[in-house]
């Protein structure tokens, strides 16, 4: 069989190849000028990874901060949802004094339904137990500060749990009394806070703001439809 040279289909190969080439070589830029986002716990950083049992009121579970993250999610978009994260310790006594503050500032700010106008805020507090004497923490302790359970049998900095100052809270209490995760996160004491971006950057830190409250940092960073 005679073969038979085609000019035409071997000009739209070159043409093909030159055309991948120079996309490769694109990708090849971009990745070499665009800066990835360094994960850290300083503001402009993306969060750690941050894992364990939670309790939700109903059980312990599976908890992993990062199904929270939107990737797409734009600066200004007021449907994406931020997270306020507490590193915190039961028998911490400036804990126990700020567990009000939560209570009133995951109620103001984590539903519309309080007439907060911005996007919605999900308080996570994640539970250590400190390497210090009476710092003594258990689940059944978890379960009865988050649930401001009274006459329960457990202590909170040597007052019953149940009457810490606020109210119960609903949002999730995460086990991390190994200190696992507060270790990863490099947190120095208690309580300490982190305003997230809807994608998984920090946009605020308590360590970094010191006099700063997490409220005014929700008012002052959280996109809202008035502003």
């Amino acid at each position: 069989m005679k073969y038979t040279y085609d000019d035409e289909a071997d000009a739209r190969t070159t043409a093909m190849i030159r055309v991948m080439a120079l996309f490769f070589v694109g990708i090849m830029i971009i990745a070499a000028t665009t800066s990835p986002v360094a994960t850290g716990t300083k503001e402009g950083e993306r969060a750690p990874a941050l894992e364990g049992k939670y309790y939700n009121g109903s059980g312990w579970f599976d908890f992993d901060l990062e199904s929270y993250w939107d990737p797409l999610w734009v600066e200004g978009d007021i449907t994406g949802q931020w997270v306020a994260l507490e590193f915190m310790d039961t028998d911490c006594p400036y804990c126990v004094q700020s567990a009000e503050d939560i209570s009133v500032d995951s109620n103001d700010f984590g539903s519309s339904d309080s007439g907060w106008d911005g996007a919605i805020v999900n308080f996570i507090a994640s539970v250590a137990e400190l390497n210090i004497e009476g710092h003594d923490s258990s689940r059944s302790e978890i379960t009865a500060f988050r649930n401001k359970i009274a006459d329960s049998g457990e202590s909170c900095a040597n007052i019953d749990c149940g009457s810490r100052p606020g109210g119960a809270h609903n949002f999730p209490y995460i086990d991390d009394l190994d200190l696992e995760n507060m270790q990863k996160w490099k947190v120095s004491g208690t309580p300490s806070y982190y305003l997230i971006q809807p994608n998984g950057i920090i946009a605020w830190s308590s360590a970094e703001n010191q006099g700063e409250e997490l409220r005014d940092a929700i008012l002052t960073l959280v996109p809202r439809e008035s502003a």
